[in-house]
């Protein structure tokens, strides 16, 4: 468990990463659509404060605990490329 506050910040956001992963999932099965939505009205925010509580982090744990923040890092690195992708890359049309 990680020791300072940004650290269990991180933590935090990872359960938020998996809250909104599970409802992504949940929205899917009922509207495609409207879960793209919500995910792309949604990812700005907590990606955000997912790098950020990771960066942070990951500069003030050391040893194990430096795991957390770096997982979360990662977790919102990948939420900013699927909201780029759905954002941008994805095509409705086809």
């Amino acid at each position: 468990m990680p020791k300072t506050i940004p650290g269990r910040l991180s933590a935090l956001m990872i359960v938020v990463f998996i809250i909104q992963f599970v409802a992504f999932l949940f929205t899917l099965t009922m509207n495609g659509f409207g879960a793209i939505v919500g995910f792309i009205q949604v990812t700005p925010f907590t990606s955000l404060l997912g790098l950020m509580f990771g960066v942070i982090g990951a500069q003030k744990e050391k040893g194990k605990a430096k795991t957390i923040p770096v997982i979360s890092l990662s977790v919102g690195v990948l939420y900013v490329i699927f909201w780029l992708y759905f954002l941008y890359g994805w095509s409705f049309g086809r």
